[in-house]
């Protein structure tokens, strides 16, 4: 039997990978795609300091200098290089960055832990080395990007108690991430198909510079790189399943498919 705390903590880790996977793909063209492996103990030398507010202790985000790089170059449009320590400019852009993926990972988490508000801070020096942590690897085609993300002793406790568990029946709606990959370990695709999955249309996307999106304000206008005529795209889980024309149905926006994935690509997307 698995204690609620076990599982409320993997659902929260799911949180931040999903929503790491969402950030990067609104940063660049393409679908990101994030996998969590175990990490080294040594925190990496980068590092934003994240806090919950009404929460004990802190987590924290850290990557290597070429990772870092490379997501700033993402957020900024423009080639960067980050030697042993970040300047000013690329400290306040990493915080930005950090920023936008706390807003995505609230967003994620809000079902499971209601409203979450995060504060983020460059920590030079995080000492959390031997404190559980996490390897985040999105990846893109022949791009990846590592991020670490561990959290220190309390927050720990807080998520997970690290002795005498309190036995639990299964959560009653586990997340339907989680009960997918039970049932497809299983075999048991015919299960899976009353779950409901969150779809979203993509009208297109663009890259902006760090000062782009400072500078946005009531009544700009942001082009995109997709012409009226050509067909939005449908996501799963950050995958692309179908293509099609927007239409109207009953008032509400809707698709016309004429473009879509075969059967096995879009289970693939589950």
């Amino acid at each position: 039997m698995i204690s609620e705390k076990t599982i409320k903590a993997e659902i929260y880790l799911e949180g931040w990978s999903s929503s790491l996977a969402l950030l990067l793909s609104r940063l660049s063209p393409g679908s990101w795609h994030v996998e969590a492996s175990p990490s080294p103990q040594d925190a990496l030398p980068i590092s934003v300091r994240v806090t919950v507010a009404g929460w004990p202790g802190r987590q924290w985000l850290a990557w290597s200098a070429a990772d870092a790089a490379k997501s700033l170059q993402l957020l900024l449009g423009e080639e960067v290089h980050v030697g042993s320590e970040l300047d000013e400019m690329q400290k306040e852009a990493l915080e930005e960055l950090v920023r936008q993926w706390c807003g995505l990972a609230a967003t994620e988490l809000k079902a499971e832990f209601g409203e979450l508000k995060f504060e983020t801070k460059i920590d030079s020096a995080p000492g959390l080395g031997g404190q559980p942590s996490r390897l985040l690897v999105a990846t893109q085609g022949a791009q990846s990007i590592a991020v670490q993300i561990g959290r220190d002793a309390e927050l720990e406790s807080f998520l997970q108690p690290a002795a005498h568990p309190v036995e639990t029946a299964p959560a009653t709606a586990p997340s339907y991430g989680s009960r997918i990959d039970e049932l497809l370990r299983e075999g048991n695709l015919e299960l899976l198909l009353d779950v409901e999955l969150p779809v979203m249309l993509r009208f297109g996307t663009r890259q902006a510079t760090l000062r782009e999106v400072l500078e946005l304000a009531t009544g700009a206008v942001l082009e995109l790189d997709r012409e009226v005529q050509e067909p939005v795209d449908l996501v799963l889980n950050g995958k692309l399943i179908a293509r099609g024309e927007v239409v109207v149905v009953d008032g509400n926006y809707g698709l016309r498919v004429t473009e879509v994935a075969s059967p096995q690509q879009r289970v693939g997307s589950l």
